[in-house]
């Protein structure tokens, strides 16, 4: 896993696909390393993230949301998993707490515009 990583506009936790991890454990680094973005690379995510029955998908949005943190999660081929999967991630790219991206560039860009305020971060700057 890459520790925090900055651009010109943002400061974001990075779990490489170096190899997949442990979504809710990066979530948990993430923090520890003082920043409230995550973004993870292709290969990152386990395959029990993509098959939902498992809930792994599931506990990680559960954190997301519980300690404001958003993700960026680049799936190539979003279109060669699950019918369900693919419905999940229709629903997270609607929001603005997590989305699915193409490339790792296209993630970073999203990553660098996010600046809304939510109700725990009333400014809008991502911590």
């Amino acid at each position: 896993m890459t520790p925090v990583v900055e651009t010109a506009h943002r400061a974001f936790f990075e779990a490489d696909g170096a190899r997949p991890v442990d979504p809710v454990a990066a979530v948990v680094r993430c923090i520890e390393h003082g920043s409230r973005v995550l973004l993870f690379d292709a290969g990152a995510l386990p395959d029990a993230f993509f098959d939902l029955s498992t809930g792994v998908a599931g506990e990680l949005v559960q954190k997301l949301v519980d300690y404001d943190v958003r993700m960026a999660a680049v799936v190539p081929h979003l279109a060669a998993r699950s019918a369900r999967f693919r419905e999940f991630a229709r629903e997270a790219n609607a929001g603005r707490q997590f989305r699915f991206f193409e490339t790792r560039e296209e993630a970073v860009a999203w990553i660098e515009s996010v600046s809304s305020p939510s109700p725990r971060n009333p400014s809008g700057t991502l911590r």
